[in-house]
């Protein structure tokens, strides 16, 4: 014993000094005569009965406690009925040893990760029912709670800090082992380590006897002279009680939920959430002068200095600081998940939507003094007494642990038919989500805590045909304005807190649902502002602004478009679909497809040897969403126009309930001066030829060109002529729309094709073999049709009037009739898209959800919203209107403006 102690009074000199300490913390359990001497010394101590009996001896077990009560003299030499007090010998010796062990586990936890030697201490008082032990000793306390000494009460708070010490560094094991970057054997002892912690506290009911404890000190007042020592207790409390949900947390995140479980049912106590929930409701009555619920005024005022720090004797007028373990083990207890009544429910969502509250105005950022937050609660305008607060530096971390506890408590009460008080406190949370996500409380965030803000803030489920009661209370709470904050925001200043919330969110692989719910069931205006907002931030991607987060932003604007087009695939479940996504979705065409186009071209014009390692991948993710929805959109052009475009008559065309004819000239202008198809599919080309890319891009591909052709056959023809005679291969042609001026991204072509022709035969025959082994023969033969007529048309050329020259010969004649008896097929077989396509209504239409600038390659976010920006109209043919004088110049020199203005020969300034 002598070595332990003398090992330990040195660690004691070191308690301050982190790593200094650390080092003799570990040095001392590294020696195993010392080790085994102070796990002898702590197993005496907590075996030693807090009263011990007068005569012989008393045997204890490790599951009950014997609970002896009694008064205490004024001596403390002996107790009533036949009980004495531990001597002061060996009540100090208990102390020391609980103390200095105490302290050397606190200073194992300053230098992680700790020593097999640590590991095996603490083990080892697991195993030898440390906490059954003390459990005991705190049972005894219980029983004579109203006649515990002063020593006595010095002598359980000993006991109760070395719990807290075991339970503080267990749960750095377990945050250790939960975040180490390469998972392996090492990892295996510490995620034990935790189980066997977690067991142990369910098994001993410490924490259980702990909360009656300080309940009835709470009842009865401590000693004289003694209050602080009660009130050290609680706080020991809500550490234990912290330290719990934490090792709860790193257990959901590995993925133990046998483990989880013992956590949560030891956190269910029924003197565990009496206790907690006492406290708070002294606090959140103090904050916010809400309801008590029914807890006694004296109760109340007793658990309020439990959970508040000391204010300082010089600064009585700074506001009441809640401690950060109370406001965590609180939201513990309330988000804990164990079934509740519905009374106690109730009350459990209103006490978190309260301490949500109190955290968010406790930040003192903007909207912090707003008392109408919550609709759901009533409270007074301004509560009586000092201000109540959390403290700044745990103001994020409180905010995102009970918000994301408090959506997932109120996630299985919004069902169909559910009472009006769970929608109304299910908007109050959105409401407090969308105050948190805002630029006062992103700069307090680490990025750690920005991820977790962009990750709790997805919202999920299927599409249905009414919004849902989760959708729509997210609606209610703001959420769809509050995206589009955001992602303008992180598209103006990407190195701010919101790109790092963008970056994150847009990641998560359900992000595009999140999209989906809010165009289909949020207000018209706002919705289409949305749009607006990532239509204007796809048109940056070209300038390296934003390269952060680019892919993350083309990736969900890309999977929305493709799940669009995958669900519903049956007519009677077209009639489940929201009456405004269609709307939306020919909205988000028009604005996002040649964006998408343009940073496509772009990925795919980049010479090989600059190319980054992900550069063709980030290609065929940007195509996949283009290619998807080019065979719909070119469908409806032909089920306008009959199939007139392309000279012939296509069987079946007329089947389809196509829009007005101005609406496919739209659809035209649309797909080949905006989305630029004919060299977006030259590039296609070259690209599968070079990658790996899947049978579904191939296929899509191939029937994109077949139906390209077979519609605007001048169109491919004249790319071809041009390319061959060494002009452009127009790209140029969508200058008017993207407008390479300084307010857009610069614009790039691809470059010259590796043959005589924009869409090389030989590179759509290489797509054949890969067509029949998925057992598409009918689109190979398309294939084959449109590579022999590409090379008829290359060698007929084109006239100087920019038309055929010659007639059309028989092989020519031949391997069109081909062609178009294969889309013919092509439009029989995509009844689904088709159907979709022709519900998406004219683009002239969608563009008219919303008055936006007029020129196209507008990129400015100022502001919050799209719906809000504050537009001017030409000042010469008012049709036009710009949202500030660099746009309405760019307009007007390079986006076609000058022509169209009939009253203009020049801009007028704002």
């Amino acid at each position: 014993m002598d070595p332990a102690r003398h090992e330990a009074r040195a660690a004691r000199g070191f308690m301050d000094l982190s790593s200094e300490g650390a080092a003799v913390a570990s040095a001392v359990l590294a020696d195993g005569a010392a080790r085994a001497a102070l796990l002898r010394v702590v197993a005496a101590a907590v075996r030693r009965p807090l009263t011990a009996p007068s005569s012989g001896s008393r045997s204890e077990g490790s599951g009950s406690v014997g609970g002896s009560s009694g008064g205490t003299d004024g001596n403390q030499g002996s107790r009533g009925r036949g009980v004495s007090t531990p001597d002061a010998t060996t009540a100090l010796l208990a102390q020391t040893a609980c103390g200095t062990t105490s302290i050397l586990l606190h200073l194992l936890t300053m230098q992680p990760p700790p020593s097999a030697a640590a590991l095996d201490f603490v083990q080892k008082l697991l195993r030898m029912q440390m906490l059954h032990c003390l459990a005991c000793r705190i049972a005894e306390a219980v029983a004579d709670a109203g006649g515990l000494t002063a020593q006595q009460l010095e002598l359980v708070e000993c006991y109760v800090a070395f719990l807290c010490s075991v339970m503080f560094l267990c749960s750095a094991v377990g945050e250790l082992a939960t975040f180490s970057i390469e998972s392996g054997p090492v990892q295996l002892p510490l995620l034990c380590l935790c189980r066997h912690l977690a067991e142990a506290l369910l098994d001993s009911s410490v924490v259980e006897h702990l909360v009656r404890l300080v309940l009835l000190l709470l009842l009865q007042r401590a000693p004289a002279g003694n209050v602080e020592t009660a009130r050290s207790m609680a706080r020991f409390t809500f550490d234990v009680c912290q330290n719990i949900s934490a090792m709860h947390q790193y257990f959901v995140e590995d993925g133990d939920a046998a483990a989880c479980a013992v956590l949560r049912q030891v956190l269910s106590g029924r003197c565990v959430r009496h206790v907690l929930l006492a406290h708070g409701v002294a606090a959140l009555c103090a904050a916010d002068g809400g309801p008590t619920y029914g807890l006694p005024d004296a109760v109340r005022q007793a658990a309020l200095e439990g959970c508040m720090e000391e204010a300082g004797p010089t600064h009585p007028e700074q506001p009441l600081q809640l401690q950060p373990a109370f406001v965590y083990a609180l939201q513990a207890v309330l988000g804990n998940g164990v079934p509740l009544t519905a009374v106690g429910t109730r009350v459990a969502v209103f006490m978190m939507l309260r301490l949500g509250r109190l955290v968010v105005a406790s930040s003192g950022g903007e909207g912090a003094d707003q008392q109408a937050w919550l609709r759901s609660v009533l409270l007074p305008a301004q509560p009586a007494g000092p201000r109540v607060v959390v403290p700044l530096e745990d103001v994020l971390r409180s905010a995102i642990d009970i918000l994301a506890s408090s959506l997932r408590l109120l996630q299985p009460l919004l069902a169909v038919g559910a009472p009006a008080w769970v929608a109304e406190a299910a908007a109050d949370c959105w409401r407090l989500v969308v105050a948190v996500i805002s630029r006062s409380f992103l700069r307090l965030a680490s990025a750690r805590q920005l991820e977790q803000l962009g990750t709790r803030v997805l919202l999920g489920g299927p599409l249905s045909s009414a919004a849902s009661p989760v959708t729509a209370a997210a609606l209610a709470g703001g959420v769809l304005p509050c995206l589009e904050r955001l992602l303008r925001r992180a598209g103006e200043e990407p190195p701010g807190p919101e790109s790092d919330v963008v970056k994150a969110m847009l990641r998560c692989e359900r992000s595009w649902q999140l999209w989906s719910l809010l165009l289909a069931y949020g207000e018209q205006r706002q919705a289409a502002a949305l749009v607006a907002t990532v239509g204007k931030l796809l048109r940056r991607m070209g300038t390296g602004a934003a390269t952060k987060w680019s892919t993350p932003v083309t990736d969900c604007a890309g999977s929305m478009f493709t799940h669009a087009l995958e669900t519903p695939a049956a007519p009677e479940q077209e009639q489940g679909r929201p009456g405004q996504l269609p709307r939306m979705l020919m909205y988000a065409v028009c604005e996002w497809l040649p964006a998408l186009s343009r940073i496509a071209l772009q990925l795919m014009a980049a010479p090989v040897a600059r190319r980054s390692a992900d550069g063709p991948a980030q290609a065929r993710n940007v195509l996949a969403p283009l290619l998807a929805w080019l065979p719909p959109l070119l469908l409806r052009c032909r089920g306008a126009d009959g199939g007139a475009t392309a000279g012939t008559t296509m069987a079946g065309a007329t089947d389809a309930a196509g829009p007005a004819s101005c609406a496919a000239d739209d659809l035209r202008l649309l797909l080949l001066k905006e989305v630029r198809a004919v060299p977006l599919l030259g590039g296609a080309l070259r690209l599968v030829q070079h990658s790996t890319v899947s049978c579904g891009l191939r296929l899509s591909l191939a029937e994109t060109c077949c139906l390209v052709a077979a519609t605007w056959p001048e169109e491919v023809r004249r790319a071809v002529c041009a390319d061959a005679a060494g002009a452009d291969d127009g790209g140029s042609a969508g200058t008017a729309s993207d407008g390479a001026a300084a307010v857009a991204p610069p614009q790039l072509n691809p470059p010259p094709p590796p043959s005589s022709s924009v869409w090389p035969p030989e590179l759509l025959r290489a797509l054949v073999p890969h067509l029949r082994k998925e057992g598409a023969e009918q689109v190979a033969d398309g294939v084959l049709a449109l590579a022999q007529l590409l090379e008829a048309w290359d060698t007929a050329g084109i006239s100087d009037d920019g038309s055929s020259s010659g007639g059309c010969n028989s092989q020519e004649a031949q391997a069109r009739g081909r062609l178009m008896t294969v889309v013919a097929w092509m439009h029989d077989t995509a009844a689904g898209r088709d159907r979709l396509a022709a519900n998406l209504g004219p683009p002239a239409e969608a563009r008219a959800l919303l008055r936006t600038c007029s020129y196209r390659g507008c990129t400015r976010l100022a502001g919050d919203s799209e719906a809000e920006a504050r537009l001017q109209a030409c000042g010469w043919c008012g049709a036009a209107w710009y949202c500030c004088r660099a746009c309405q110049l760019s307009h007007w020199r390079e986006g076609g403006h000058k022509k169209a203005c009939t009253d203009g020969s020049r801009p007028r300034s704002d």
